[in-house]
């Protein structure tokens, strides 16, 4: 006895999914054909460099501030001097 081939059997399912899939490669094999257009310039230049050297602006370099530091003759501190230290 044979079973009944329909959409709802594996077969079937099997079937269904295979001329789904011939029918999108049979549309798909069409290819748009593309035309090349060339671009559209103002012309050709054919510029040949003649400069020795090439000027440019330098850049401002920041002044380094002088720190002014005060030297003293003797330490503020002297051996044996308690101070306070917050732990």
């Amino acid at each position: 006895m044979q079973r009944r081939v329909d959409g709802t059997s594996f077969e079937g399912a099997w079937d269904n999914q295979f001329k789904e899939e011939q029918e999108k490669t049979s549309t798909a094999k069409k290819k748009e054909i593309k035309v090349h257009e060339a671009p559209v310039f103002r012309g050709q230049r054919d510029v040949v460099e003649k400069r020795t050297e090439i000027r440019m602006k330098k850049k401002k370099e920041p002044v380094p501030e002088k720190k002014h530091v005060e030297v003293v003759s003797e330490p503020s501190s002297k051996l044996g001097d308690d101070f306070d230290v917050d732990w």
